[in-house]
């Protein structure tokens, strides 16, 4: 029985992460346009045709139509079907990183909700950059709320403490900008590999995952960023994706990460 239960509600989670793939795109799409990503209906962007409920339906609808738009047959960028099941696989691998099962308590069932509230703004603010090269403020004012809520609570209910969530919001990040301002003094001609975007999502990430948790994920987000630059050869990096790749992997790996992350935190200290 309990077994049952358990992948009714991996799947379960598999379909949500998925649905929230498909908002992914829209928001990607929309935000930096400034365009409505709630009131106005989704439509097929080659023809304008409203989308109908059976095209919405994550995965199945891509793979139903053939990757192709239902009224003009135009094709479907295949990367909107991969994002659906690259999220859904997300949800569903930190879920089991968790080792959250369908009799797990309300609390852990909380704290997973949080996670992936925080995904959102990661998904988002990294799909906006690799595309545009900015990092969307709203999309960082949402983050630091949920951030906000979340420290809150596991101070309130849990009586955990938060100060490293305070330190990865505030140290590194006013580093970042003393050295930023020291080098625009000599780099005069030369563009420096972040901007006050990428600060001020770096701020936000300590903050919802603490100090320990946001120095691993810079310095993991520094090695992918490199070796993809040295594979793409790009002049111009979206620190931001790389930073919200990274971030999401520590995500997943967060139990095994914690000894690590706490030695991080008791070092500062």
């Amino acid at each position: 029985m309990e077994v049952t239960m358990n992948l009714i509600l991996y799947f379960a989670i598999f379909i949500i992460g998925s649905v929230f793939g498909s908002f992914f795109s829209l928001a990607v799409y929309r935000l930096p346009r400034k365009e409505n990503i709630t009131y106005v209906r989704s439509h097929c962007t080659s023809c304008n045709h409203r989308l109908n409920f059976l095209d919405l339906i994550p995965i199945w609808s891509y793979l139903f139509l053939g990757g192709k738009c239902r009224y003009c047959k135009e094709k479907i960028r295949p990367r909107y079907l991969l994002l659906e099941i690259f999220s859904g696989s997300v949800f569903l691998l930190i879920a089991l990183s968790l080792h959250i099962k369908a009799f797990s308590t309300i609390g852990e069932f909380i704290n997973l909700a949080f996670i992936y509230l925080f995904l959102c703004a990661v998904f988002i603010i990294g799909g906006i950059d690799n595309e545009n090269f900015v990092i969307h403020s709203g999309t960082l004012l949402y983050g630091i709320i949920v951030s906000l809520v979340y420290i809150l609570y596991q101070a309130i209910f849990l009586e955990k403490y938060v100060q490293y969530h305070l330190i990865g919001f505030l140290v590194i990040p006013i580093v970042m900008l003393l050295v930023s301002a020291a080098l625009k003094k000599f780099l005069t001609n030369e563009r420096l590999p972040w901007g006050f975007g990428d600060i001020k999502y770096i701020a936000l990430i300590g903050l919802f995952m603490g100090f320990g948790l946001q120095v691993i994920t810079i310095v993991l987000s520094v090695f992918i960023m490199f070796m993809m630059a040295f594979i793409k050869k790009q002049k111009r990096i979206p620190f931001g994706y790389y930073l919200s790749i990274a971030c999401v992997i520590v995500l997943i790996l967060s139990p095994q990460l914690a000894e690590y992350a706490e030695l991080i935190n008791l070092s500062f200290i």
